[in-house]
């Protein structure tokens, strides 16, 4: 178990990595494209490599790791991206209390049963095909002791509309009881169970850069919990797209095949 989260952690280090590596160079290609273009697209940014000024940055398509080796801390980071462009949402969920206790009484894999109420609710809303994915935590933020179950994700939503009902499929899966908090075992001094926040670009001089809701959500998923395998999920449609801006800034024809 400890080799395994020392290869989570090494593997989150490295994908961290290029995920810097990558907006600076981004940030690079933004700045010689500019005294060029009234206007300068962000996708014509993040998939330019075959630029004249290859001195001035440091990756090229042939430094970057092919889709079936790009693991999950990147794709997060990948569909954030894309949602600071096109109307993405940062959220975090708390699941209820008395939810995660009847899922031990019962010996229900809480990932499996997390998936499926989401799934459902979103179907029933019209929602099967969005784009989002998350992260399932168990630790409080300094890591250091068992939290409430929760999830940090992403998810893509142009239309407000969307993001309303997201967060009300949200409720009705997993974090409000309809008899009230105190049937959900929820602290009377408990804050919110849902906050959703669009996402925006903020470069602020932190180690984390524009990775920074990625890599706040993935900050403890090294650490053991016996309840899961995975934690870890992203809906198809988004597993497609963020296939899709692979391929782009890989330079490759884009794929055919729903992955």
């Amino acid at each position: 178990m400890r080799a395994l989260n020392r290869e989570i952690r090494r593997r989150i280090a490295s994908e961290h990595q290029l995920v810097q590596d990558i907006v600076r160079d981004a940030e690079t290609r933004a700045a010689l494209l500019a005294g060029h273009e009234r206007t300068v697209s962000p996708l014509r940014v993040w998939t330019n490599f075959d630029h004249s000024s290859c001195d001035l940055t440091s990756l090229s398509p042939t430094d970057l790791p092919q889709w079936r080796d790009v693991g999950e801390y990147l794709k997060l980071h990948l569909l954030a991206q894309l949602g600071i462009w096109t109307g993405g949402y940062a959220f975090t969920v708390k699941i209820r209390p008395d939810l995660e206790a009847k899922w031990k009484r019962e010996g229900i894999a809480p990932m499996d049963r997390i998936k499926r109420n989401i799934a459902e609710r979103l179907a029933a809303e019209g929602l099967s095909d969005l784009e989002y994915c998350y992260v399932v935590e168990t630790r409080s933020k300094s890591g250091k002791s068992r939290s409430q179950l929760h999830l940090h994700g992403v998810f893509i939503a142009e239309d407000v509309r969307v993001a309303t009902k997201f967060k009300v499929v949200m409720e009705r899966a997993l974090a409000l009881h309809p008899k009230g908090r105190a049937a959900a075992g929820v602290k009377p001094k408990a804050g919110p169970a849902i906050n959703i926040q669009p996402l925006y670009e903020k470069i602020d001089g932190s180690r984390y850069g524009r990775g920074r809701w990625a890599g706040y959500a993935a900050k403890n998923v090294h650490k053991p919990d016996t309840r899961f395998t995975r934690r870890f999920f992203m809906s198809r449609a988004a597993t497609r797209l963020v296939r899709e801006f692979w391929a782009l800034i890989l330079e490759e024809p884009l794929p055919q095949v729903d992955l």
